[in-house]
Parts: C-alpha cells; sequence; structure tokens
C-alpha cells in the first residue's frame, strides 16, 4: 500500500498533499490509536509484534491491558491523564521494557508512539557533551555576525550527532531557501550558498515545522509500516497523525532524499518570533537513528540560535540611528513652524529623501505630490497608489521585487524596483513612498529546480540533479534595512500629526466662517421677518388714520371740515411714502446684511408719529406732553421710527375710557445708555398675571380689535439688536409706563 487509499502523489500536487492523513509510519517504533475513555485500540502498527508480544488482528478492540500487567497499565491510565496536561511524553513500561512513549490527543481518540528507549551517554559522555553545549553557547555570543553564528551552530551539530553533513538553511520572502552555514565531512559535495526552491518544502510541510520542529527519517529507504485498519472505525475516516512523531514521510520527499544520495536526515526547526525562519538539516549518506536525548540537544541549539537571530534583528547602529532621529526632528521642526506646508513640503524633500538609503521619494498627499531623487512619473505613482489602496492592508508595505507583486512596476525597474510604502490615508490614498532601484543578482541553485516527467507513466518526479546552476535575478533591489523602515515609520507618523494640525486649523477656519455665516444669515432672517411686520404694522396705522379722516369728513362734510381733512390726509400720505421710502432703504440694508446707523433726530421721529396717529389724537381728545432731554441718537432710523410708533399707539389703544388720555413721552440718558419712555393713564397691565408673557409674539391683554400683539414684541426684538432693552412699569386701571434703553 502507499501512504493512501485511492489517492497518487507527484509533484503536480504535492503542495495539497494530505499529510495528515497518512496511513503508515516509519519501523523504528510502533503506534496505538485508543479509545480515549476505554484504552480499546482502534488501530494498531502492523510491526507492533516486532517490539511486543501481540498481534494487530487481535489486539484491536481490546483495552491495553491485554498487553501489560496491572502495573503496567495503571501508569499508561496515569499517562492518559497527565496528556490532558499536555505533557506528551513519558518514559513507559510494556511487557518488562522500556520505551520512550509519546502522546497526544486527535479527534477525540488518543495516538500512543513508542520508540525503545536508550539510557542517556554514559558519565564521561555526558560531562563531555555538556561541557561541549556550554562552549557553544559561549562561542555562538561572541560572534559578531549572524553567518558566523551559523557556522558554529553547524559544527556544534555535527559534533553531537555525527552526520555526515549539517546545513543551516535560510528561508527568503518567497520561501526559497539558502543555506548561509555547512559542516560536511571530507569528499562530499558542498551546498554553502546554494539555493533551493519553495517548492522543495512545500506550504503544508512548512506549516508542520511551525508544530513539530524536530523531525527524524532514519532509514530514508526503509520499509513503511501500515496502520490497520487504514480507516479509523470509530470516526469513519482516516486518522490524523500530523503531529506523530512516526508518521511516514511523503513519498515524494523521500523520493527527493534519494536523489540527493541521502539515507538518513535530521530537521530541526529554527523559529524566531513565532514565525518559521529556517531549518538546520542534517543528511547522512547511510540509516543512521539519533535517540531522543540528542534530538532534544539539538533543539536546544535551534533555540539558542533563533535567540541570536533575534538579536540581530534588533541590531541598530544606534549612532546612526540617532543621528537619524535629530535629522527627523530638525525636519519637522521646519515643517510645524511653516504656515505654508505645501511649499515647505517641497523644499525640504531632499530632507525626506536622506532618512533613507532610497534613491527616489515620493510623498502623495491631496491632490499633490512632491518628489525627490529617481521615482516614477506621476502617473504611474498615482496608479501605485490606488493598488496599494485596494491590495495592501497594512500600514507599512515593503518588498525588494515590487514587480512579482504589482506587474505593472515592471516597466519602472531602474526606479522602483524596491517599495517601502507608508500609509498616511488609505482612504485618500496618501502615501509616503521610498524607491530603490533594480540591481543585478546572481543566485546559485542545487540544481536547476524543474519538474521532470517520466515517460512511462507521465508522472512527475523531483528533479536528479543538484549540481551549481547560476541564475542571474532581475527586478530586485537591494533590501530594505530595520532602522530604514522604523526611521520612516516615524517619519509619516509625525507628517500625519502635521497634517492632522493643518487640516483641524482649517476646519476651524471654515467653522468660524460657517458659525460666523450661520449667525448672520439667522440675524438677517429675524430682521427680515421684523420688516415685513413693521410693513404690515407700520402702513396699517395710517391706513387706518385715513380711514379714519374719511369718516371725520361724512360725519361733517362742510367746506372747513373738507380741507382740514385733505391738509391731515395729505400729511398722512408723505408720511406714508417717506415710510415706504425707509422701508426700501431698510430691505436694501438688510440684504446687505447692515443696517445703516445715522444720526436720528428723535423730536423729529416722535412728531412724525403723532402726525400718523393725528385722527386718533382728535378723535380722543388726547394731550401729549413732550420731555425730550435727548433729542439725538446713534441709531437706524426706521428702528426708532418703529419704536415710537408702536409705545404712542399702544398709548392711546388702550386707552380708558373714563378719563381723556394722558400720553407723556420722555428721553434721557443714564448709565451709557440713551432711554426713551412713553407713560399713559389708561387701562394698564396685571404684571403678575401677564408679566411673564407680555413681550411674546401675538400677546395681548385687553379685549381690542386692533390689538395683534406685534407692537411690544417688534419693540422688544429691534431694542436687542441694538444692545438694548425694554421694560415696563404698570398698575391695572392706572395706567403704564413702556421705557427702551439704547446703548450709547
Amino acid at each position: 500500500m502507499q501512504n493512501y487509499q485511492n489517492y497518487k502523489v507527484d509533484l503536480s500536487n504535492c503542495d495539497k498533499e494530505p499529510i495528515h492523513i497518512i496511513g503508515r509510519i516509519q519501523p523504528h517504533g510502533f503506534l496505538l490509536i485508543l479509545n480515549k475513555h476505554t484504552l480499546a485500540v482502534e488501530q494498531v502498527s502492523e510491526n507492533i509484534g516486532q517490539f511486543l508480544q501481540a498481534e494487530p488482528d487481535v489486539l484491536l478492540g481490546k483495552a491495553l491491558d491485554a498487553i501489560c500487567s496491572g502495573e503496567e497499565y495503571a501508569q499508561l491510565e496515569k499517562l492518559v491523564q497527565q496528556s490532558e496536561q499536555s505533557i506528551n511524553l513519558r518514559l513507559v513500561q510494556l511487557q518488562g521494557k522500556q520505551f520512550f512513549a509519546f502522546l497526544h490527543e486527535s479527534q477525540g481518540s488518543l495516538v500512543l508512539e513508542c520508540e525503545r528507549y536508550e539510557q542517556p551517554a554514559g558519565g564521561q559522555e555526558m560531562l563531555e557533551l555538556t561541557g561541549a553545549y556550554t562552549k557553544f553557547l559561549e562561542k555562538l555570543d561572541q560572534q559578531d555576525t549572524l553567518e558566523a553564528q551559523a557556522q558554529v551552530t553547524t559544527e556544534f551539530v555535527q559534533q553531537a550527532i555525527a552526520y555526515d553533513q549539517v546545513m543551516l538553511y535560510r528561508f527568503d520572502e518567497d520561501w526559497h531557501g539558502e543555506v548561509i552555514a555547512e559542516k560536511i565531512k571530507p569528499g562530499l559535495h558542498s551546498y554553502l550558498h546554494h539555493h533551493f526552491p519553495a517548492s522543495d518544502i512545500p506550504a503544508q510541510a512548512r506549516a508542520l515545522l511551525l508544530k513539530k520542529p524536530v523531525r527524524q527519517i532514519p532509514h530514508v529507504s526503509g520499509t513503511a509500516v501500515n496502520i490497520t485498519p487504514y480507516v479509523n472505525p470509530a470516526s469513519g475516516q482516516p486518522s490524523n497523525i500530523i503531529l506523530s512523531e512516526l508518521r511516514n514521510p511523503s513519498e515524494i520527499h523521500l523520493e527527493y532524499l534519494q536523489n540527493m544520495g541521502v539515507q538518513a536526515t535530521l530537521s530541526v526547526s529554527i523559529i524566531v518570533n513565532g514565525k518559521l525562519w529556517g531549518i538546520i538539516a542534517c543528511q547522512h549518506k547511510s540509516p543512521l537513528f539519533i535517540n531522543y536525548w540528542k534530538r532534544q540537544l539539538c533543539l536546544n541549539v535551534a533555540q539558542a540560535f533563533a535567540n541570536g537571530v533575534l538579536a540581530h534583528q534588533e541590531q541598530r547602529d544606534l549612532r546612526r540611528m540617532e543621528e537619524l532621529k535629530q535629522q527627523e526632528e530638525a525636519l519637522m521642526r521646519q515643517l510645524m513652524s511653516s504656515q505654508h506646508l505645501q511649499v515647505q513640503l517641497q523644499e525640504q524633500s531632499p530632507a525626506i529623501l536622506a532618512l533613507t538609503e532610497a534613491a527616489g521619494v515620493a510623498l502623495l498627499l491631496g491632490d499633490n505630490s512632491y518628489t525627490c531623487g529617481i521615482t516614477p512619473d506621476k502617473a504611474a505613482l498615482q496608479e501605485l497608489a490606488g493598488w496599494l489602496a485596494e491590495n495592501v492592508d497594512s500600514s507599512t508595505f515593503h518588498t525588494r521585487h515590487l514587480s512579482k507583486v504589482y506587474p505593472a512596476a515592471a516597466d519602472m525597474r531602474q526606479q522602483a524596483s524596491g517599495l517601502l510604502a507608508l500609509e498616511i490615508s488609505k482612504l485618500n490614498k496618501e502615501y509616503l513612498l521610498y524607491f530603490k532601484p533594480e540591481i543585478s543578482e546572481t543566485r546559485i541553485w542545487a540544481g536547476k529546480p524543474d519538474k521532470e516527467t517520466e515517460e512511462s507513466s507521465r508522472r512527475i518526479h523531483p528533479r536528479k540533479s543538484f549540481a551549481r546552476w547560476v541564475q542571474v535575478i532581475k527586478g530586485k533591489s537591494l533590501p530594505w534595512s530595520l532602522s530604514e523602515i522604523e526611521i520612516a515609520q516615524v517619519l509619516v507618523k509625525d507628517l500625519i500629526a502635521v497634517v492632522l494640525r493643518n487640516q483641524k486649523e482649517h476646519l476651524q477656519l471654515l467653522n468660524d466662517e460657517l458659525r460666523n455665516s450661520t449667525a448672520r444669515l439667522q440675524t438677517q432672517k429675524s430682521r427680515l421677518e421684523d420688516f415685513a411686520q413693521i410693513i404690515a404694522h407700520n402702513l396699517r396705522s395710517p391706513l387706518s388714520n385715513m380711514r379714519g379722516l374719511m369718516s371725520l369728513y361724512h360725519n361733517q362734510p362742510t367746506a372747513e371740515t373738507c380741507g382740514q381733512v385733505m391738509e391731515l390726509m395729505d400729511k398722512v400720505v408723505r408720511n406714508m411714502a417717506a415710510t415706504l421710502d425707509d422701508l426700501n432703504l431698510i430691505l436694501q440694508s438688510e440684504l446687505s446684511e447692515q443696517l445703516e446707523v445715522q444720526e436720528v433726530h428723535l423730536p423729529e421721529v416722535v412728531e412724525k408719529e403723532l402726525q400718523n396717529l393725528q385722527a386718533i389724537l382728535l378723535e380722543t381728545n388726547a394731550q401729549v406732553e413732550l420731555d425730550l432731554q435727548v433729542t439725538t441718537v446713534r441709531a437706524p432710523k426706521i428702528y426708532l421710527e418703529s419704536m415710537a410708533h408702536n409705545l404712542i399707539s399702544n398709548a392711546l389703544k388702550y386707552r380708558s375710557p373714563e378719563r381723556r388720555p394722558h400720553i407723556r413721552i420722555k428721553s434721557w440718558q443714564e448709565e451709557g445708555q440713551v432711554c426713551l419712555s412713553v407713560s399713559d393713564n389708561g387701562l394698564g397691565i396685571n404684571l403678575e398675571r401677564f408679566g411673564h408673557k407680555i413681550f411674546h409674539l401675538y400677546s395681548t391683554f385687553h379685549k381690542n380689535r386692533d390689538a395683534k400683539g406685534l407692537g411690544l414684541y417688534l419693540t422688544k426684538i429691534q431694542a436687542e439688536a441694538l444692545g438694548g432693552g425694554i421694560s415696563v412699569d404698570s398698575t391695572p386701571g392706572e395706567g403704564a409706563t413702556f421705557k427702551v434703553c439704547l446703548q450709547i
């Protein structure tokens, strides 16, 4: 049987190979899949009889106590309980033999694997190995470069496990691998600085290297052992043994190793910050089993090297970084102090470029683009920004091979093979972009990375040649250093702060303008409403006066009355014409958002309103007393006329039927204000009852058919518009005094 039932694997589909359900194990141990609760055997490797007195067919369905003593079974039960605490390695005894037991849970069942237990190395050998490991750590710490640390690592691993060849293999951003250090025995082919394509270790295999960092194949050409039955009877599907110690390798991988002339391998993952960084790849020309103790030692070595990688990744030229930060701070001070950011950005473009080793920089901000050095043209920059906004989620993106992810960059390799892009606003497609040009790079492959097809079966096989093959790589730039990325991130953060500050100031100005415009419009609206009311109110009284004069004539149609009425009518008409002229001026003034303030002769205003009210004054025989101590007021004339008219007409409108109307009109100055009051001896107002709404629109307090509730409201609005106010003092049945005060 192959690794799978009804599934064939070659290089055409190896990247999708379901390695988690491989139905075979390697022969250096045995496997049992158990019911989690009863420890009954659901599946078993067919080689169990080579390790224990047991037959697979007989054992299936039975509990483990069928093949071990009561004490041994109790120990297994305890091991199962500990498996829930993620303790998956124990020493166990079965039929009097000791085994390394690896236990983990999968699909609700327990996977128990055993390999023969070997005593640790003898006392002297153990002391020597421990001492060598201590010296290794010291030597590793003394190396200045990553390559030197890698070389020290390969030398120690070969010393520890005696393999023919130990390589330290680093992945690049495309998952191609490069051997950066190597220790081999004399006469073997060297792969130092050779590259291996990503297809040599497919994606699912790389994912497994993160989960299981140590993987051993002691005998590449060994006969694999079937798991029986292939389908688990409890789940109805092949068991997932992806975390198995003994799982048989992919047949493609075994063929690949045989093509390299390898019969034993040990791989140990180098994991940095939770990501697969590389592998310590060990190869031997003949079968060789490495016990658990030494495998664990190799894992410790890989972890120590990973710590060194992390230290190198975090290493900075602190002095250079401090200089760059000082330059960046000086640049930002220039930008922050400028009142014209756009001009200053263009002037400071060389300083922005100088913060990195890039050959060109472009700042895309709003509708503007600022460039310095070697960059693509403006149209290409806009297209690149659009691609970044649609396809890149990270706020920082960098690549040394832009055309691989953005095909349009193939035409601008000389300017932009390398890109460092920092997002300012994805929505507005605003970015800070640094560019590096194409460099010529020679890559040495371990054999031409091509698939080979077997003519008879048309099956695609791994390549058979691993001889040196040279390729010239195009479209790549020099890599981006961590210092370049870091200083660019600092710069873009500060640029965003400057942009936000400018936007805030701009929005504040717009806000202020909007507030002022709103206030002006609201004032204008109120004044225009007042204007409409003034038209209706101020023209109604002259018209009523004209009707009164006509009634007077009809009641006494004599020549004397006619002459008197016509004389008065002429004055009313002339006053109406003057009022209309003034209203027209007010309308023009309102539309220009400003009332004209002028020197107004107060006695003239009062006399005009008394003439307009002449008919009712004659009818009621009203007595008018003037005490105008202040005769000149700076204010819109129409407002003063409106206020005088409303207060005098109200004094007549709400007269007492029991006595002759007496009206006193007074003006004076007090506390920086000019005051005008109109007192009467009329009906008066109950202020306790109506005082809270006396100046409200349409509020009336006496039964009078001419009462509209507009006059006092308009007077209040007009007085307040001129920075003043209105008040009232009244006694019901005795009269009222209304006082308007205006700011001088």
